[in-house]
């Protein structure tokens, strides 16, 4: 299926400059500005609002306990042991054949470790306080109680609702300018691996509170298992895995590794691909590109972002994972580059 036409070109991009150009300004023609980037600051004062309606929400069941159920779910045996699977089989069957410490794998594990210690509870916050502000202010969210349909059918309506709102907040990510330059960071990895899932901006994670919708929508029917959001997360991180599968006819309902590496690519749009479990929001909106097959199995596509407009490990002789590190995470609190 072909994209539909007009390239991907975030706000900041827009005018006669650009044109077939869909990727920010190379770092090399730029001038960078040292003020703050003010979308940013704003974004960040948002997060912070509702985080501490989030220690409000949860000082009465204990912020302990639910830190622990948000680790297990999100980052549990489950999901370590998933991980560490796939990070076998990418050395067996690689779709780019790198040695196992690689700067990109090094940095995405750095990245991995802070998601686990630091980022988890405040996503567990800001759900907390999100899920709190929509019951308030919007009850009429909640589906009225329908007897006689199994639980499960709910469980599968929260979970298509989760992968819906994922796919138009991901494709929010790419057309809003100040949520791209948090996005961005994980779009710079030269060296995709399923690690590449959790390099990620922490702040991003406040677009995707919207995924608590479909999980509220059901309560008063069903609650939705911790286990089929741990599947999911691992559905989710599986496209990122280095290898070349398609699944096949199923990758046209599934989201795969050949599939994802697509939007991930070094050149071309950005706004192809979005789904995290499935295709087929993809496919309505005209917006999923199938891999094409050659001998050897599908194109292998190089990854990243032209001109490196985010600082990336890969570029120094020297490897500083700390200051590398720290300098993708504050690169969206200054202002953007001019040409």
């Amino acid at each position: 299926m072909n994209p539909p036409p007009g390239p991907d070109v975030p706000l900041y991009m827009q005018g006669e400059a650009v044109k077939e150009e869909t990727r920010p300004v190379p770092a090399a023609t730029a001038k960078a500005r040292t003020r703050l980037y003010l979308p940013t600051i704003a974004i960040t004062a948002v997060a912070t609002w509702l985080s501490w309606r989030g220690w409000e929400v949860l000082g009465q069941s204990g912020f302990g306990r639910s830190v622990d159920d948000g680790r297990f779910e999100l980052a549990g045996p489950v999901v370590l042991g998933f991980v560490l699977a796939v990070c076998v089989i990418e050395q067996i069957w690689p779709a780019q054949r790198r040695p196992v410490l690689a700067r990109g794998h090094l940095l995405d594990f750095c990245y991995a470790v802070f998601y686990a210690l630091l980022v988890v509870p405040l996503i567990v916050l800001l759900g907390a306080g999100f899920s709190d502000l929509l019951a308030r202010l919007a009850p009429w969210l909640v589906l009225p109680r329908v007897p006689g349909v199994p639980s499960w059918c709910f469980i599968v309506l929260a979970v298509l609702g989760i992968d819906a709102v994922d796919w138009l907040t991901h494709l929010g990510n790419h057309r809003i300018t100040a949520l791209w330059r948090l996005h961005a960071v994980h779009h710079s990895q030269e060296e995709l691996s399923i690690l590449t899932t959790y390099r990620a901006h922490p702040l991003v994670h406040l677009s995707f509170l919207l995924s608590a919708i479909p999980v509220l929508a059901v309560e008063d029917n069903t609650a939705t298992p911790a286990v089929v959001l741990t599947v999911y997360a691992c559905l989710g991180a599986l496209p990122h895995a280095n290898v070349r599968w398609t699944y096949g006819p199923a990758g046209r309902i599934l989201i795969s590794p050949a599939y994802h590496r697509i939007h991930h690519s070094a050149t071309g749009r950005l706004d192809i691909n979005l789904g995290t479990v499935f295709a087929i929001w993809d496919a309505a909106s005209r917006r999923a590109v199938f891999p094409a097959r050659g001998a050897a199995g599908p194109t292998v596509i190089e990854t990243g972002l032209a001109g490196r407009p985010v600082p990336v490990e890969q570029a120094s002789p020297r490897l500083r994972l700390g200051r590398t590190m720290l300098i993708q995470l504050a690169e969206p609190f200054t202002s953007m580059r001019t040409r």
